[in-house]
């Protein structure tokens, strides 16, 4: 995707996106510049734009600035925190820059504690090859590659990052951009995916939402083959149906659950709401100050129709891994249907882990 104007408008999903990220870096920063004893960690962005929005407000590369500072103080930490921000535009680095001097006129960290390396050219052409120059590697990094959605990350990249230590991804992707313009990509598209063609299998799917449905599990299955053990995909919609898909890898169950912390603790976010890919009614979630919870119920239903009786340890976990949802939701969702008579559990004590839950019709 390309701007004409640059600075650009918020696209839709824009505040969203930020409030995520800013929830999430306010857990990162603090859990391993303090709790940790890696001696650094590197913030890196592959399409960083110019730091600023058409309306003033800022992009993401100052609202990472800007959570380290606001939750990790120099006198807390001595580590260096590296911070990488790469476009393919000129005009977005000279920018970025200059915005950057302006939001900080006064550096919150001295160069040695705080490195920030802005670099121009593609993604894929330069951002490993910073990362080494910043010595970056063997140490954690968080990599936020936001291309809106077309998601060009070489396979290599994204295995290189999934073993580092304490490694994550934020990617968004949208199925839409590949179903467009698959009868104009060559073979190389298929090192998003793995150097597998398997994506261009989503022709035979039926409806517009299974094609979409498709292309990210063949995106999560390059993610999982790169190493990352645990993804969260979720998709953010608009009232107006336009939506994009984000989707995070860690190899830590507590940078999941924290993901989700932040997912779930944002404020509602003027008409953007979120949809779990893995419900088949795609209902969307916009009340985000009180869970609507009827998503995760199918979820649970389905889950206990197949797997029979099911502790609630089991199901939170379920809902941790394979749902947008937290393990908190789970006994919500249960006790409703229960109160539905569609479920029932062996003990009368539903807040115990170890009681069980099955269908009514697995009854008896």
């Amino acid at each position: 995707m390309t701007h004409q104007g640059i600075p650009w408008p918020k696209d839709p999903h824009t505040d969203a996106k930020h409030n995520i990220y800013r929830g999430y870096l306010t857990k990162w920063f603090p859990i391993l510049l303090l709790d940790h004893g890696y001696p650094s960690v590197t913030y890196a962005e592959g399409f960083a734009g110019p730091g600023v929005y058409a309306d003033g407000s800022p992009g993401s590369p100052v609202i990472a600035l800007q959570s380290l500072v606001e939750s990790v103080s120099k006198s807390k930490s001595d580590k260096i925190t590296r911070f990488l921000f790469v476009d393919r535009e000129k005009r977005c680095t000279q920018m970025l820059a200059h915005e950057l001097l302006r939001r900080f006129p006064t550096r919150p960290r001295s160069e040695d504690l705080m490195p920030v390396k802005i670099a121009t050219g593609k993604c894929e052409d330069v951002f490993e090859a910073e990362l080494d120059r910043l010595q970056a590697w063997n140490q954690p990094i968080l990599a936020v590659l936001d291309s809106w959605g077309n998601a060009p990350i070489p396979y290599s990249l994204m295995r290189r990052l999934a073993q580092n230590p304490s490694s994550e991804v934020i990617v968004t992707f949208m199925p839409k951009h590949f179903m467009r313009f698959v009868s104009q990509m060559d073979d190389n598209v298929d090192a998003v995916f793995g150097h597998s063609g398997r994506w261009r299998d989503f022709t035979s799917c039926g409806t517009g939402s299974e094609k979409q449905m498709f292309l990210l599990a063949r995106y999560r299955d390059m993610l999982k083959q790169a190493g990352f053990q645990y993804l969260l995909d979720f998709e953010l919609v608009t009232r107006k149906g336009e939506s994009l898909y984000i989707v995070f890898g860690t190899n830590h169950r507590r940078g999941l659950e924290k993901m989700k912390e932040s997912v779930w603790e944002v404020d509602k976010l003027q008409g953007v709401g979120y949809r779990d890919p893995n419900d088949l009614r795609q209902e969307t979630l916009f009340d985000l100050d009180a869970p609507a919870l009827r998503p995760l119920e199918g979820l649970l239903l389905s889950q206990l129709s197949t797997a029979g009786k099911t502790r609630v340890e089991d199901l939170r976990n379920f809902a941790l891994f394979n749902t947008v949802y937290r393990e908190q939701h789970v006994i919500p969702a249960l006790t409703a249907l229960r109160d539905k008579l569609v479920i029932t559990t062996d003990t009368t004590q539903i807040r115990r882990a170890s009681h069980v839950w099955k269908t009514t019709s697995q009854s008896g």
